[in-house]
């Protein structure tokens, strides 16, 4: 019989695996290559920079004033570092009275997401001509301004240095995601620089119907812009940019500038970029972003799935963000996945935590609560975690409605114990191929295989 063969990514390695043609659904799916560019990401953005949208240039609008940039942390891998070296460098020609530089970690720990980032922010201040201090946000020791609530009730608390700031700039990567459609800049504020009650409030929307891969207020096509954590987000953010704290600490009704660079990166190789008014580039990018990761597929009953490399790749934590991105549109009701990736954890995590989340807390929101609730019915777990709601308990609910609204049986191949997959109601598959060659045998449907789960947008027909 032939067979075609793939290989899948595991951590940083690959498993191989062999499908009959007869039973396959198609050719591999995964994230388009971008193509490579001999011109280095600081030449690209600096380009963008020197001939912004809907904004003079950057240099321009900061004269005398306090300038905020805001920067992704280090939880995903991206290019960080380079967004903030040409922003410093672009604000600091213009003469500011300060440049303030905020990681924005959300409810991340500081000490670990800034561990690279903070260094490198204060190694690029010291070769400029102007103040320069560094915020790495802490959602629980920060000081916040009450900035009231937005219509859908989240209560917004913003980092009080960056309510002082009078120009604002956010420096940031679009991607496709899980939860909010897609990343945008309004995830910088909310969760980026929020307390924790902040974002609570916020993600406690994502239990509702459409907060979903590939929907956000922004998109270009009005039928995908009901999201209701983005239009949260989004309003959470333009209200931030209405106010501004005065030296005086009275809080002043006043619309600051702002200033966006956004792109779509993939390594080293930048798809799209673009500078200046925030607002029309976010929408630009959503249209972008679908043309190198959106896929329309026919659901099929079996799919073998990896979401991709480390960080996705190391706890079934961020592993659960590919069963949203990727699996829930290329498999049919109560179909079966064969979920490869290896959920080894980090070296620096406690044993009863690596390889589950990112850290106790997550483990015990995120995963513990799986395990109480994995016997319940679903429409008591969704009451449940909405009354209780904290932090990581959506992921809770996303699993659970995969096992008991979907139907979906979830086989894992990784590096947790047996007992463990188990005892959450994910079935361990030790042998990749022999899972594979189980299902040909029934010959009752179509196997899909699909690679960097995490960073597709699947949508079944």
């Amino acid at each position: 019989m032939e067979r075609e063969q793939f290989k899948l990514t595991y951590g940083t390695s690959t498993k191989e695996l062999s499908v009959s043609k007869r039973r396959l659904a198609g050719p591999l799916v995964s994230p388009l290559p971008f193509p490579p560019s001999n011109r280095t990401v600081t030449d690209v953005l600096n380009e963008k920079l020197a001939a912004p949208d809907g904004r003079p240039r950057l240099r321009e609008l900061v004269r005398d004033k306090v300038v905020g940039i805001v920067i992704s942390d280090e939880f995903r891998a991206g290019l960080q570092p380079q967004i903030a070296e040409v922003l410093m460098t672009e604000a600091a020609a213009g003469g500011p009275a300060e440049i303030r530089v905020f990681i924005a970690t959300g409810t991340h720990d500081p000490a670990i997401y800034c561990r690279n980032l903070g260094p490198h922010v204060r190694e690029i201040a010291s070769g400029l001509d102007c103040p320069v201090s560094l915020v790495e946000h802490d959602c629980d020791k920060s000081q916040f301004v009450d900035l009231g609530q937005t219509s859908m009730g989240t209560h917004l608390y913003i980092e009080k240095p960056w309510m002082e700031c009078e120009v604002r700039v956010y420096g940031h990567e679009s991607k496709l995601h899980y939860m909010a459609g897609y990343s945008t800049i309004d995830k910088q504020i909310v969760p980026g620089v929020s307390a924790r009650k902040t974002v609570e409030d916020n993600h406690k929307r994502s239990l509702q119907p459409g907060s979903a891969p590939g929907r956000n207020p922004w998109h270009v096509i009005p039928e995908r812009r009901n999201n209701p954590f983005s239009v949260d987000a989004k309003e959470a953010r333009a209200i931030t940019e209405s106010y501004w704290l005065s030296p005086a600490g009275a809080l002043v009704k006043k619309p600051v500038d702002t200033f966006g660079l956004d792109m779509i990166s993939q390594g080293k190789d930048i798809f799209w970029a673009a500078a200046g008014d925030p607002g029309p580039m976010t929408r630009e990018m959503t249209g972008k972003a679908d043309e190198v990761a959106l896929v329309e597929l026919e659901k099929c009953k079996y799919v073998v799935i990896s979401p991709g490399g480390p960080p996705a790749s190391q706890a079934m934590y961020g592993v659960q963000n590919c069963f949203d991105m990727a699996l829930l549109g290329a498999i049919q009701q109560g179909g079966e996945a064969l979920i490869v990736a290896p959920c080894d954890g980090r070296p620096d995590l406690p044993p009863d935590v690596s390889g589950l989340a990112p850290d106790g807390k997550a483990k015990a929101l995120f995963w513990d609560n799986l395990l109480k609730l994995k016997e319940w019915p679903l429409d008591k777990c969704l009451e449940h975690i909405t009354e209780n709601f904290e932090l990581y308990m959506w992921k809770t609910y996303r699993v659970l409605k995969n096992f008991k609204g979907d139907e979906l049986k979830l086989h894992v191949h990784c590096e947790l114990p047996d007992e463990t997959l188990l005892e959450a109601g994910f079935i361990p598959a030790p042998d990749i191929n022999a899972w594979i060659a189980e299902r040909e045998e029934r010959d009752d449907g179509k196997i899909r295989v699909i690679d960097g789960g995490n960073k597709l947008c699947i949508v079944g027909r």
